[in-house]
């Protein structure tokens, strides 16, 4: 391998004759000259030794340290110790940090409340953690995060990066959000595991997983009171209005993402929430607001304050 600086461009020029260049005032992704994603790297490069040099190069690009890499599921998922914060990714990349996913964060899910010392927060569909993680911080050790995660394999990535991030504040669950006590099968959508759905069994692996109304998940983790109830389940947000009329538990803010985008693009009317979404909010006394950014799958976000 040769590493070659010509001013403010580095090339990296792999046995494979992969070739890869980045800027380095630039806080972009950096772009593949062979018009290779980041992923055709990952499939390319099988050393876990290289990967992890052509990964820090590319961070050091922008002043920012990557401690570790480590990769899972065979090349599906990698997490990235940067500056000893843990962040999975299904991207092979170099530009995930702590202060972006934060910026990330104060912009969708907290837009209108970002919770404080000793908040409960519940984080509905979890993912891989990345909005748990800054949710644990924002807490602190006073507060707890529960965070769901229906997809069982997703849900492994997941514990692994509260573990190596050492969050004693958060208490973890695969399950799914449902509208009824019982099994329900979920996909594992090939292209990206953020397309998995209760109602879209087409499109890879199905796993079958406990389903729970939330208001049962509330009763058994003996919550009464949620500071910021954070919702991304695809579609299955619809199920969520009988939480909202339990008079002994306490939702005082909400961040629900609605998919009315995917309705739009895939024709499934799963994914019509948004109506729904607004209407059981408004009855039960929130005052409601969505953003308009232009971007469908932010201004699909529904946020309710509870009125006092």
């Amino acid at each position: 391998m040769q590493i070659i600086k010509i001013r403010y461009k580095f090339i990296i020029i792999l046995p494979q004759h992969l070739l890869v260049t980045g800027c380095h005032h630039c806080k972009t992704p950096l772009v593949f000259t062979t018009k290779l994603d980041y992923m055709q790297v990952a499939k390319i490069v099988h050393n876990k030794h290289l990967l992890f040099l052509i990964c820090k190069l590319g961070y050091l690009s922008n002043n920012i340290s990557l401690k570790k890499l480590n990769i899972y599921n065979n090349g599906r998922f990698f997490i990235y110790n940067v500056d000893d914060f843990n962040i999975a990714s299904e991207s092979f990349n170099w530009y995930l940090h702590k202060p972006l996913l934060a910026q990330e964060v104060a912009n969708i899910s907290c837009k209108f409340y970002q919770p404080k010392p000793g908040d409960v927060v519940l984080d509905v569909g979890a993912g891989l953690g990345e909005e748990t993680s800054i949710y644990a911080d924002l807490v602190a050790a006073e507060g707890k995060v529960y965070a769901i995660e229906a997809n069982p394999i997703v849900y492994q990535v997941l514990q692994e990066v509260i573990r190596l991030n050492g969050f004693t504040n958060v208490i973890l669950s695969n399950i799914a959000i449902n509208e009824q006590h019982e099994f329900v099968s979920i996909d594992d959508a090939p292209d990206t595991y953020l397309a998995s759905s209760l109602n879209n069994i087409n499109k890879g692996t199905t796993y079958e997983v406990q389903g729970l109304p939330l208001q049962d998940f509330c009763t058994t983790h003996s919550i009464r009171r949620i500071d910021l109830l954070k919702v991304n389940i695809e579609g299955a947000e619809r199920f969520l209005s009988k939480a909202f009329e339990r008079p002994e538990l306490d939702i005082k803010h909400v961040a629900i993402s609605c998919h009315d985008f995917r309705y739009a693009k895939e024709g499934n009317k799963f994914f019509r929430t948004k109506a729904i979404v607004s209407e059981y909010l408004k009855r039960n006394g929130y005052v409601i607001v969505s953003q308009s950014t232009g971007k469908d799958y932010i201004d699909d976000w529904v946020y309710g304050t509870k009125e006092t």
